[in-house]
């Protein structure tokens, strides 16, 4: 039983969510459960030739993005999570910090050994606290 679910999406890439989202209301319902929703930023590594405030508003255009995606599809009034650094790690430090009960994600194809379900998948698969639902294409 879930109470919690966490659905990882990247918002340059409709793969992520294409499958996944629709299933992922489905459990929620299913189970009576919160759902969340999380993009992670990739870390901006600071150059010497990069301006102090780099970046900025990447938070901002990623929730408006992110948003837009959910409204288009039906799911309204989801709390969307914004995060930095790393995929799998920011989905783990989420999942186990705010108590997620399961994830639901979307596979990518990537190279071996992860040439099924893509390396963050499988990093989430292996590692999670907590139930892990795969949506394969």
């Amino acid at each position: 039983m879930a109470t919690k679910i966490l659905l990882p999406i990247d918002h340059t890439d409709e793969r992520s969510w294409k499958s996944a989202l629709p299933v992922a209301i489905e459990q929620a319902k299913f189970y009576r459960a919160e759902l969340h929703v999380v993009s992670v930023i990739p870390e901006i590594i600071l150059l010497p030739n990069l301006p102090a405030n780099y970046g900025a508003g990447a938070k901002d255009h990623v929730r408006n993005t992110v948003q837009k995606v959910l409204d288009h599809n039906g799911a309204t009034d989801l709390q969307i999570h914004i995060e930095e650094g790393s995929v799998y790690r920011e989905v783990l430090k989420l999942a186990h910090k705010e108590g997620f009960d399961m994830i639901v994600m979307a596979s990518s194809k990537g190279d071996f050994p992860n040439y099924e379900i893509g390396p963050n998948l499988a990093r989430v698969v292996r590692n999670a606290h907590c139930t892990v639902m795969v949506i394969r294409d």
